[in-house]
């Protein structure tokens, strides 16, 4: 359903608002005769700012014009200007001719222009169709503009309502197609950069030694001419991927040469490795072609390491892993331990103690622990 708009009456509307604006040098808050005449975000802006206001020389008059700029010149023409009322019938006596234009900004929101070129003003309507506090559906003040020549944006305002909606639509539409023209240039630019792309890869495709197929972007045959989809895909077998660890190139067949004691640590490591020793086999602890003793029946009963390096190392390495439990469980119980003192803290600040207090406590603690310890 079509919402019935009637055109504002400016014989109606403009009397109680020109009425109102001589007030404002008398008193620092608005007549409660203007307040039904605002807009609904008008009427809340001048309510809330001047009811926190605390300087008696601030004047709701420069509350009706957003701009601070227009503000200024807004109530310096009303200084100057003479608001008589008629003799017989009261009410401020208008120009015979009052011009009025429409402007449509979008679905819900329709102004109306009202120009007073004999006070240097011009008041803004918007039509509220749905206002309890303003007396309901009607046109309400927006904004009190100066006019002092002509507007600069006299060009977007109709002669009437039906124009306004006419002008709204072709707008509209005018600015759908401008977006459309704007995204045209951007697919071309996005079909030169395909381009590029593929002399880039074409390029990449010709380096000597190259191993890699070179993806063509935008063509539905990836492979190059020449070869076939199988032998295409095959050059992807002698690329090494990024993510993997093992690289044939950089493996070591064999432990080289060492300069200790000959190729001894080599010679070692061969034997560990491949499993292997050297070493003559042994019976009951005796070598080949040797002949047992009583000395060498003696030394068997006790075992002794193969070496003394082994031993020494074995021995190192046992001491070595202690002593990194051993510092792995301090810590441990070190980080246990401040857990549970900041924990403590926080529940006796929870419970309002203050800092002095809960360290006398701990030190109190701790001192009497010296105490048991002594008497354990």
């Amino acid at each position: 359903m079509v919402e019935l708009i009637n055109p504002p009456d400016p014989r109606t509307l403009l009397p109680p608002l020109l009425a109102c604006l001589p007030t404002a040098f008398v008193s620092p808050r608005p007549p409660p005769a203007l307040l039904p005449l605002l807009s609904p975000i008008l009427r809340q802006r001048i309510q809330i700012l001047t009811s926190v206001s605390t300087s008696s020389s601030d004047s709701w008059l420069r509350l009706l014009c957003w701009d601070a700029t227009k503000a200024e010149r807004v109530q310096s023409i009303v200084d100057d200007a003479t608001f008589e009322p008629h003799p017989v019938s009261g009410e401020i006596e208008l120009p015979t001719e009052i011009p009025v234009t429409y402007k449509r900004i979008d679905d819900e929101t329709l102004r109306a222009q009202v120009l007073l070129p004999e006070y240097r003003l011009t008041v803004v309507y918007l039509w509220c169709p749905d206002d309890e506090q303003g007396g309901g559906r009607g046109w309400r003040v927006a904004e009190l503009l100066p006019r002092e020549g002509p507007a600069e944006d006299e060009s977007s305002w109709s002669s009437s309502i039906g124009e306004a909606n006419d002008q709204a639509k072709e707008k509209l539409l005018a600015d759908a197609l401008d977006d459309g023209a704007e995204t045209q240039p951007v697919d071309n630019r996005l079909a030169e950069d395909d381009d590029d792309d593929d002399d880039y890869w074409a390029q990449y495709d010709a380096t000597p030694g190259n191993k890699t197929p070179a993806p063509r972007a935008g063509s539905s045959n990836n492979q190059p001419s020449g070869l076939s989809e199988a032998s295409y895909f095959s050059q992807y077998g002698n690329v090494q991927p990024a993510m993997d660890n093992h690289d044939p190139e950089e493996e070591q067949p064999e432990v080289g040469p060492s300069s200790l004691n000959g190729d001894m640590l080599a010679s070692l490591l061969r034997r560990q490795v491949n499993g292997l020793d050297d070493t003559a086999p042994r019976t009951n602890g005796y070598a080949a072609g040797e002949v047992p003793s009583d000395a060498a029946a003696r030394s068997l009963s006790h075992p002794r390491p193969a070496s003394a390096s082994s031993g020494s190392s074995d021995a190192v390495a046992k001491l070595e892993q202690e002593a990194e439990s051993q510092s792995t469980y301090e810590i441990g119980v070190k980080q246990h331990i401040c857990t549970s003192i900041k924990s403590l803290f926080r529940l006796a600040k929870a419970t309002g103690m203050s800092r002095v207090d809960f360290q006398s406590m701990v030190r109190t603690e701790l001192e009497l622990l010296d105490v048991t310890d002594v008497d354990d």
